[in-house]
């Protein structure tokens, strides 16, 4: 009983300060060109932030470790074998700057991490994969989004965002030059994947006044990486694993990512 007492009495607290609230918002309302006043928490606002990440590849995709490409000779260079390495789940930073309008927002984020990468020579007896390269990797994005905010008249506002993203992965000697017969490594290098895609998120931003505030969510990325420069610094283009014949295709590499930082107003 003692508890449902003060559950009771809670609620009824809660139901006052609300109401109080609105009748605060209700006393304060002005009337602009005839049009009431709009009673968002934030009205407009422009901001930088800065974030602490969490970021991957999903290896469901291209990207577990076991997928490489040999290119043909191009002119006077040699064939290029490069392997699609897969990374492992890490921290990183990301900065990003912004404008809010009302209930909407549109950002630019830039998201840096690295990681461990691996390349595998197929399976053991047990089916474990047997490493045949360890090196490490950068994984890099840049993020144009569109945000959708709810409940904008209190000071935590969950939001939807959705955009797109360019994306970059670096790692280390996982590009190879062969000499003319193919059977020698003549030079191993440095290898970049890019591609582009769509962004969909969900997450919550706590407002303290409208110059700082403290927000997180998850990203779900959904990437074409459609281009390949290794140790031949030639950009190509990845066949699909299902017709080495045609010259044309994307790799799939996918993740989902969570961040977690602040924002700071500029006026």
């Amino acid at each position: 009983m003692k508890f449902n007492r003060i559950a009771l009495y809670a609620i009824l607290f809660s139901i006052l300060c609300l109401g109080g609230s609105y009748k605060a918002w209700a006393d304060d309302e002005e009337e602009t060109y005839g049009q009431p006043e709009s009673h968002d928490f934030i009205k407009h606002r422009a901001y930088i932030g800065f974030f602490g990440t969490s970021a991957t590849i999903d290896t469901s995709g291209d990207f577990n470790g076991f997928v490489g490409y040999t290119f043909p000779p191009s002119g006077t260079s040699n064939a290029e074998l490069d392997y699609i390495p897969a990374i492992n789940r890490n921290f990183g930073w990301a900065a990003m700057a912004g404008y809010r309008e009302n209930a909407w927002a549109a950002e630019i984020s830039y998201w840096y991490s690295n990681h461990t990468a691996n390349v595998y020579n197929g399976v053991d007896a047990s089916g474990n994969p047997v490493t045949l390269l360890s090196t490490t990797a950068v994984y890099s994005t840049i993020n144009l989004d569109l945000k959708r905010y709810f409940f904008t008249s209190l000071p935590i506002q969950p939001f939807i965002l959705g955009g797109m993203n360019f994306s970059f992965l670096s790692s280390h000697d996982t590009s190879e030059l062969l000499n003319n017969a193919q059977t020698n490594v003549i030079l191993a290098g440095n290898q970049t994947e890019s591609g582009f895609g769509l962004n969909l998120g969900i997450g919550a931003e706590l407002y303290v006044g409208d110059g700082f505030s403290i927000l997180g969510g998850a990203t779900q990325r959904f990437t074409s990486w459609a281009g390949i420069t290794g140790a031949g610094k030639v950009n190509e283009t990845p066949a699909p694993l299902n017709s080495a014949s045609n010259p044309t295709g994307s790799l799939e590499g996918n993740g989902l990512n969570f961040y977690l930082g602040a924002t700071f107003g500029l006026e």
